[in-house]
């Protein structure tokens, strides 16, 4: 890829620099409750066979997983409870967004 787009060893400096995750690129999963967020995510990223997530538990609380297969793919899943609501004001959307 060219340099000048951001990707490979011009655009960090010269030498292979793994970003922190704190910085990553974020996928948020929000919905409604039982809606199936995290039968998606266990399906799509860790393999686990579709009828098998219908014995996943329920969501309680945030739930962020890494996702660093490359220097190229870094992302974080962050997997909401269907019971979180975003327009109250206890919710710290600065945060997340």
């Amino acid at each position: 890829f060219p340099g000048d787009m951001g990707y490979g060893p011009a655009a960090t400096g010269g030498g292979a620099q793994y970003r922190s995750m704190e910085d990553c690129h974020r996928i948020i999963l929000m919905g409604l409750r039982r809606s199936g967020k995290s039968s998606i995510q266990k399906v799509v990223f860790h393999k686990m066979s579709p009828h098998e997530t219908l014995f996943l538990e329920s969501t309680n609380k945030i739930v962020k997983n890494d996702i660093s297969n490359s220097n190229f793919v870094q992302f974080q899943i962050w997997d909401f409870p269907g019971h979180v609501d975003v327009a109250a004001p206890e919710f710290d959307a600065d945060m997340v967004f």
